[in-house]
């Protein structure tokens, strides 16, 4: 097909494109593609551009310096619509903290595909720490003897591969989910409502290859689930992921070391970059309501995985964490009755915080989910 034809058949498209973006008074730019001489219609800021015809993709690196991505990949989609909502719904009945009987009482808002551009940085971040480390000893014998806190010097290494992933636009709240993949970063938002005994449930993102598994970028991949007319064009350039990827890397590793000392006192990494890949990944948006609430859930369609989500806590995992942390209140109090002599309140309090987490069971068996 020419670029004539294509500029025809896109024609009422590009009307309606250019209606919202006048209404927000941004500036629509365009070139050729390089490799089958489509147009190629950009937004003012867009530095990385890829043709839906042919697949070419064209960075923008500066003033009349137009240079085509040759490392350009992409994760081929394997799941629509259907499909991403079903991984959804069974990432969201599975866990302690989530109702097994979550996924049939939701009601699916929106489900949005997009292909989103990444930088992927292919480097090693290498890390020496010193620091000083706070400890606790006794010294003395008898009547003499007490506690005293001391500073022990401490040094260490941490070393990691990476395969950083920079998000290939300036705004990473455009679309709900994506700052949640950089590795280090919370990805698990559970709920709690007004519960206040919150713990766990949360997890971050694991630093996982986003190059495993991926193809030289191909439309006809994405053709295959319709997918071809929502690649997100890019705004940020290599050289300018590049320094990122490093920034980022130097603080996830002083953040470490910071972990395993109480004070740190020299921090010195250093990050050896490999290679700097452009990769498409194909993601399903997708939100629910549930009891008046809006939640999100991200799923990679290549990976067939949920990268990122929300979720209510469910009433029987806030009832267990209560029972527990107030039976083991009432074991303490029960203890120094038992060690004392005959005195009455710790009975007391054992009784009052036993009782109450029976009452809390209770109750929330008369509770809705």
């Amino acid at each position: 097909m020419m670029p004539e034809e294509m500029k025809n058949i896109n024609g009422p498209t590009e009307e309606i494109s250019n209606a919202e973006h006048d209404d927000k008074k941004v500036d629509i730019h365009e070139i050729s593609c390089s490799n089958c001489g489509a147009p190629l219609s950009y937004i003012e800021g867009e530095a990385v551009i890829t043709c839906e015809y042919c697949g070419t993709t064209t960075m923008l690196a500066g003033f009349d310096n137009i240079v085509t991505v040759e490392s350009h990949y992409l994760l081929p989609p394997k799941v629509g619509r259907d499909e991403a909502i079903g991984i959804a719904s069974s990432w969201l009945e599975k866990g302690f903290y989530r109702s097994k009987n979550l996924p049939r009482r939701v009601s699916w808002k929106k489900t949005e595909a997009k292909v989103l551009p990444y930088w992927i940085v292919r480097c090693t971040g290498s890390t020496r720490w010193s620091g000083m480390q706070k400890r606790t000893r006794t010294i003395g014998e008898g009547k003499k003897k007490k506690s005293e806190t001391y500073w022990e010097p401490v040094q260490g290494r941490i070393k990691e591969e990476y395969t950083w992933p920079v998000y290939a636009r300036e705004d990473d709240s455009e679309f709900w989910g994506i700052r949640n993949l950089e590795p280090g970063k919370q990805c698990v938002f559970p709920d709690w409502g007004k519960f206040i005994l919150r713990f766990g449930g949360s997890k971050k993102a694991r630093n996982i290859n986003l190059l495993k598994d991926k193809k030289d970028f191909s439309i006809d991949e994405l053709k295959k689930l319709n997918m071809q007319e929502h690649i997100i064009n890019g705004q940020i350039v290599q050289e300018r992921a590049e320094r990122s990827a490093r920034d980022r890397i130097i603080e996830l590793h002083h953040d470490k070391a910071e972990s395993k000392a109480t004070r740190i006192t020299d921090c010195d990494t250093t990050v050896d970059v490999q290679g700097v890949d452009l990769v498409y990944v194909p993601v399903w948006e997708l939100e629910y309501g549930y009891k008046n609430k809006i939640y999100h859930i991200l799923v990679d369609a290549s990976r067939q995985e949920v990268l990122s989500g929300e979720a209510p806590v469910s009433k029987w995992a806030k009832a267990t964490i209560f029972d527990i942390v107030f039976l083991l209140i009432a074991a303490i109090f029960a203890a120094i009755g038992g060690a004392s002599d005959g005195a009455a309140w710790p009975w007391i309090g054992a009784g009052i915080f036993g009782g109450s987490a029976i009452a809390y069971s209770i109750w929330t068996g008369t509770m809705k989910e």
